[in-house]
């Protein structure tokens, strides 16, 4: 994601505390990508049981829609039960009237079906 993220030196503050926040640098260094790898989501993967339904803004430069449909496709792989939404015209906060909606509803039924 630090390649890919409006907010690149998120990665190096999330990974190694807000004093790193002035060490930001566009070229990592390949152990600054092994931290950053060992801190994502994607690589305590196998761990996660839990259905999950994801709800992506395709015009996210935030969290850019590949990262979630990347996520989506190893929980699959792992057996977990996945729904994907990608709202095409929003950004990082779903927040255009039409797909709030849809969010809501959606989140709705999934919790309907899951939470019983």
């Amino acid at each position: 994601m630090v390649g890919t993220t409006d907010i690149p030196d998120w990665c190096f503050v999330e990974t190694y505390g807000s004093e790193w926040k002035n060490s930001f640098t566009e070229t990592p260094s390949a152990e600054d990508l092994t931290s950053f790898h060992r801190k994502s989501p994607i690589f305590h993967v196998s761990k996660v049981k839990t259905p999950t339904i994801f709800l992506l803004g395709a015009k996210d430069l935030r969290v850019p829609i590949s990262t979630g449909l990347q996520y989506a496709r190893a929980l699959k792989e792992k057996g977990v039960d996945v729904k994907t939404i990608v709202f095409p015209n929003d950004v990082h906060g779903i927040e255009r009237p039409q797909s709030d909606f849809e969010s809501f509803l959606n989140i709705g039924v999934w919790f309907k079906k899951y939470c019983k």
